[in-house]
């Protein structure tokens, strides 16, 4: 469960915005999570709300976005979104999937910037494949008072 170390990143973040801007309270939270970090938002919500401790965080509301991801080929120009990512994920061989005790999986959820190392384009079939968005982690917006 990484989103409980994920949350804790964010919550220090916010802890030095808030000491950097002399802030009392922090009154909102705004985070954009990337879809390739393939994060579980429900579960980082409870694990931020988890950590809103103290008279800075007490009583902040969180606001999480999920970031659609988009890739570009650097040949081509073509982009394309997860819809087409995950029609050529879906036939990776067997040999690069990581055996789990329930799943096998490809690493991605593990190691996400290694999309391009498993997507072509759909369009001229190159493997020279930027990430235009989706791969991180964003603190948006705070409200401090």
């Amino acid at each position: 469960m990484h989103e409980l170390s994920v949350a804790q990143g964010i919550i220090d973040a916010v802890i030095f915005e808030a000491e950097k801007n002399n802030a009392k309270h922090v009154q909102e939270i705004n985070v954009d999570v990337g879809e390739l970090m393939q994060l579980d938002t429900r579960l980082l919500g409870e694990s931020i709300k988890g950590l809103l401790t103290g008279p800075k965080l007490t009583g902040a509301k969180i606001g999480l976005k999920v970031e659609d991801a988009f890739f570009e080929c650097r040949k081509c120009s073509e982009n394309w979104d997860m819809t087409e990512a995950r029609k050529q994920l879906a036939g990776a061989p067997d040999n690069l999937l990581i055996r789990e005790p329930d799943t096998k999986e490809l690493p991605l959820h593990f190691l996400p910037y290694l999309y391009p190392a498993f997507i072509r384009c759909p369009k001229c079939g190159s493997t020279d494949v930027a990430v235009l968005k989706g791969e991180d982690i964003r603190l948006r917006k705070l409200i401090m008072d």
